[in-house]
């Protein structure tokens, strides 16, 4: 008695090519699909990177008018306007020709660190605000003077302090910008802790709102 397998195919067969042709086929579409698969995932990591990066800038862009008011505040209440330079840069000229216009821009590198230059007549006037030296609480005073009979609006001032280091807020002319913005050397006596004094209680609450809006994109106290 002869065994032999049922159904047994032999090579050269048609049922044997037939089943190589539909694995080769099998092989080829799982290659094809692989490299879709990759191309795909490459795309999607190209556009997440460029999306990162160009997102940076558009959100310090959305900051740069509260940079711009806190910048300007211990300046006083005269108006100004704001002009676009760039996506992390602005620049802040107030109405009348009163002072020179400032551009306000990140220093670069350094995440909530800002700088405004501007060229006066005997130098350049540069400001420097590092809210890295914040650490997010602040406190109104009131100072009160005068016949108590007075109304607070006519005998009290008030004054707004950040709770913040020495070197958050700096100010000084130098005679010419021959040195770099990331080391500017700021001498003893040009920066303090950031405030805002001697002005009506209504005038704090848009530098309060500036302020936590800035906050929020610098994370906080830092």
């Amino acid at each position: 008695m002869r065994l032999g397998a049922i159904g047994e195919r032999r090579p050269g067969s048609p049922d044997v090519d037939a089943v190589r042709s539909l694995s080769r086929i099998s092989s080829e579409y799982v290659v094809a699909t692989s490299r879709i698969v990759l191309a795909l995932a490459a795309t999607i990591c190209v556009a997440s990177i460029s999306h990162a990066q160009s997102g940076q800038p558009k959100r310090i862009a959305a900051i740069l008018p509260d940079i711009a008011m806190l910048i300007h505040g211990p300046s006083g209440e005269d108006s100004y306007k704001l002009t676009s330079t760039g996506d992390d840069t602005v620049t802040l000229e107030e109405f009348g020709d009163r002072r020179m216009p400032l551009e306000i821009r990140q220093i670069p590198d350094k995440k909530c660190v800002f700088v405004a230059t501007s060229q006066e007549k005997d130098g350049f006037d540069v400001v420097q605000l590092d809210f890295t030296k914040f650490d997010g609480t602040y406190q109104l005073w009131e100072a009160c003077g005068g016949p108590a009979s007075a109304p607070p609006e006519n005998r009290c001032t008030y004054s707004l302090h950040f709770s913040s280091q020495k070197q958050a807020f700096c100010h000084y002319r130098f005679s010419k910008l021959d040195f770099d913005l990331n080391k500017i050397p700021f001498p003893d006596g040009a920066c303090s802790s950031y405030a805002l004094g001697a002005r009506g209680k209504k005038f704090y609450t848009k530098y309060i709102d500036a302020y936590e809006r800035i906050k929020e994109q610098c994370g906080g106290g830092q």
